[in-house]
C-alpha cells in the first residue's frame, strides 16, 4: 500500500492484546508517523489496564475499517490477550474494504482470523520499531516502501534447508499464538499454503511440544513449505538450529524449509505480507 505524504491520509494504532503500559512510548511512535506526514489516531482502548474491554476494542476495530478515510490500522500491543476480540469483528463489513490491518506476536491471532474470514491480506510487521529501531534505518524502510512504493521492508533472504523454492499463499506468525486458533473456524485451511513461524520466547521443550502440535494439526500435511524466522530466546540458548529440530520432528524430505533472520521480534525486522502468494527460491534469494 502507497501512501501519499501530500495527501495527509489517517491511520490509527490500535491495541488489541495486552495494553500498553509506557504511554510515553506511544506518544513517541504518534510522533514519528506525524512526521512522515500521517495523521495518526489513537484507539481509546491502548492503555484501558482491563480484561473484559473485547467488546470495545472489537467496534473500534469495526469502526476504524468502515471509515474511509483511515488507511491502515497499525496495532502496537502485544503479549497474550488478543484472541478475545476474534469473535466479535464484524468480518463481513471487513471483507469488503481495502485497508491493511498491521500487527505481530499476539496479533498472529487476528491477522490470521481476518484472513480467513475476511479474505483480507494483511501484514505481519510492528510499526513500534520505527522507535525502537536506534539507527534510524527502520523509518527509513519504512518510509521509502509505504509512501514511495519500494520494497525496502520487503527485501528479505532466505537460506533454504530443504528443496529450492518454496510458492504459494503465506500464512502464520508467531508459533505460540499461531497455534491458539487450532480447533477454531479462525484457523485458515493449510492446504498448499506457506506457514511462516517465529518466537520470541519459548525454550527447546516449549518449541518441541508446539513443532508436535503443528504437525497434528489437519491439513498440516499439505502444506507447501515452511518459512522460519527468528527464534530469539531459543537462538540465544540452544546451539543444535531451530531448523534441526523441525526436520527430526516432521521426517519430510520433500517439504521445503527456509529460514531469514530479517524477520521476528526485532528492532529492525522487516515486514511480512501474509494473505498473499510468494515465490521465493535458493537462486533468487
Amino acid at each position: 500500500m502507497r501512501i501519499k505524504p501530500k495527501d495527509k491520509r489517517k491511520v490509527a494504532l490500535v491495541g488489541n492484546s495486552d495494553p500498553r503500559t509506557n504511554l510515553q512510548e506511544v506518544y513517541d511512535i504518534k510522533e514519528i508517523l506525524e512526521k512522515l506526514g500521517l495523521d495518526v489516531i489513537l484507539s481509546p482502548t491502548l492503555q484501558e489496564n482491563t480484561l473484559f474491554n473485547t467488546g470495545e476494542k472489537a467496534e473500534i476495530m469495526n469502526q476504524y475499517y468502515a471509515d474511509d478515510s483511515i488507511e491502515a490500522i497499525f496495532d502496537i500491543s502485544g503479549g497474550d490477550i488478543a484472541n478475545g476480540i476474534l469473535d466479535k469483528l464484524d468480518y463481513s463489513l471487513i471483507r469488503k474494504q481495502k485497508k491493511k490491518f498491521y500487527g505481530y506476536s499476539d496479533l498472529t491471532t487476528v491477522l490470521n482470523s481476518l484472513i480467513s474470514q475476511s479474505n483480507q491480506e494483511v501484514e505481519l510487521f510492528q510499526v513500534a520499531t520505527l522507535l525502537w529501531d536506534a539507527s534510524g534505518k527502520q523509518i527509513d524502510k519504512f518510509k521509502s516502501s509505504f509512501f514511495d512504493g519500494a520494497k525496502d521492508l520487503y527485501q528479505t533472504s532466505w537460506e533454504f534447508y530443504q528443496g529450492n523454492e518454496i510458492e504459494g499463499e503465506v500464512i502464520g506468525g508467531n508459533i505460540r499464538c499461531f497455534l491458539k486458533l487450532a480447533g477454531t473456524k479462525y484457523m485458515p485451511d493449510l492446504a498448499n499454503k506457506v506457514l511462516f513461524l517465529e518466537s520470541h520466547g519459548g525454550g527447546k521443550e516449549n518449541l518441541y511440544s508446539m513443532f508436535y502440535q503443528l504437525k497434528g494439526l489437519e491439513g498440516f500435511d499439505k502444506i507447501a513449505g515452511i518459512l522460519l524466522g527468528t527464534f530469539i530466546s531459543y537462538q540465544k540458548s540452544y546451539e543444535q538450529p531451530i531448523e534441526e529440530v523441525l526436520q527430526k520432528i516432521l521426517q519430510d524430505d520433500d517439504l521445503p524449509i527456509a529460514k531469514t533472520e530479517e524477520i521476528g521480534h526485532g528492532a529492525n525486522s522487516n515486514a511480512l505480507k501474509l494473505g498473499e502468494y510468494m515465490e521465493i527460491s535458493h537462486f533468487h534469494k
